[in-house]
């Protein structure tokens, strides 16, 4: 996907969208990002266990010939 604006696009800054954004949907963006928040930091740690947590530990007692 090509991020680049079309040359007709004008380039916005954020700060201006949220200033033109209505009161309602300043507020609803604000709701939905302290719920993302609040599901990052209550959510269970998911990330898969380490290789070595499931590699079987070998001892090498012998030695190399």
């Amino acid at each position: 996907m090509d991020a680049r604006p079309l040359p007709t696009e004008q380039l916005v800054s954020p700060a201006q969208v949220w200033t033109r954004l209505a009161t309602d949907l300043q507020a609803r963006a604000i709701c939905l990002m302290a719920q993302l928040a609040l599901n990052l930091v209550a959510a269970p740690d998911e990330r898969p266990p380490k290789e070595s947590e499931h590699a079987p530990l070998t001892h090498r007692s012998q030695t190399p010939a």
